[in-house]
C-alpha cells in the first residue's frame, strides 16, 4: 500500500513538474513555460529591442495566444506581455516586500490581514500589486504609490 501511495505521488510530482501555471495581467487564464525557439521572430525582435542586456529569460505561452517573458534586468526580475505581433502590451517589476512603501503595506494589511503576498510588482504606471492566494484561487489587489487601494480581482 504504501508503494501505491508513493508512486501516486511521484507521479502527480512528474505531472506538475512538466508545466508551470502562472497568471497573465492581461488574462484569466494560465500559461505554460515553451522554449525561445517556440516564440514567434517578431516578438523576440520586439523584446530584444525594448530590453537589452537581460539575462534569466524565461518565455511563457498564455491561454490568450500571448506571451509573458519573466527576466533579470539592472539587477531586478521583470516581467512584460507581448502579442503575437510582437506589440508589448505590460511591464512590471517584480519586487521583494521591502522595496514597497511602507504606506502600501499597511493599506494592504488592513484590507487582507491574513494573506500572504507571494509577489509584488511595480507597474509602468507607479501602482503595486500584491500577488497572493486563497487556497489554491490566485488573486492580486491594487494599490496607488500613496497606499490608496484601487482594485481587488481573481487572477485565475
Amino acid at each position: 500500500m504504501k508503494n501505491k501511495i508513493l508512486l501516486s505521488a511521484l507521479s502527480l510530482f512528474s505531472l506538475a513538474a512538466c508545466t508551470k501555471q502562472t497568471v497573465d495581467n492581461n488574462s484569466s487564464g494560465g500559461a505554460s513555460i515553451v522554449a525561445p525557439s517556440s516564440v514567434p521572430a517578431v516578438v523576440r525582435t520586439a523584446f530584444d529591442n525594448s530590453f537589452s542586456g537581460t539575462n534569466g529569460i524565461e518565455w511563457q505561452r498564455n491561454s490568450s495566444n500571448s506571451f509573458t517573458v519573466q527576466f533579470n534586468m539592472s539587477n531586478q526580475r521583470h516581467d512584460a506581455g507581448f502579442d503575437d505581433n510582437g506589440h508589448q502590451s505590460s511591464h512590471n517589476v517584480i519586487c521583494l516586500e521591502a522595496a514597497v512603501p511602507q504606506v502600501v503595506l499597511d493599506n494592504f494589511r488592513q484590507r487582507f490581514p491574513t494573506d500572504n503576498v507571494y509577489e509584488w510588482k511595480l507597474t509602468n504606471e507607479g501602482n503595486w500589486k500584491p500577488h497572493f492566494m486563497r487556497g489554491t484561487i490566485k488573486y492580486e489587489a491594487t494599490f496607488s504609490a500613496t497606499g490608496i487601494f484601487i482594485k481587488f480581482e481573481q487572477a485565475g
